[in-house]
């Protein structure tokens, strides 16, 4: 891991998550957007998709719900063993 450098007033978060994440040609699966009248779902870059508990996911439809048109979809993809780590920089800037 390289070296963080922190300026006065700055703070650097890590957050690692791990878990399980259902894949399909590089690309995760998970909510799209949500605006309170439809939810859309479908394929996101890995990085911004859900990962799941291992306990309470072990196959690629229990990310969804029974008889959900997605169904077939979510078989042809895998589950796989993911960690994420993020890291945040704030820096707190002067008033000018």
């Amino acid at each position: 891991m390289a070296a963080v450098i922190l300026t006065l007033g700055s703070k650097v978060n890590k957050r690692v998550e791990k878990g399980v994440m259902v894949v399909k040609d590089g690309k995760g699966w998970g909510r799209l957007y949500q605006d309170g009248h439809e939810t859309c779902v479908g394929w996101m870059n890995m990085e911004d998709a859900p990962i799941h508990d291992p306990k309470f996911c072990r196959s690629t439809t229990d990310v969804t719900y029974k008889g959900s048109p997605y169904t077939k979809e979510l078989l042809t993809a895998k589950l796989v063993s993911v960690k994420r780590t993020t890291f945040t920089h704030v820096e707190i800037m002067e008033d000018q």
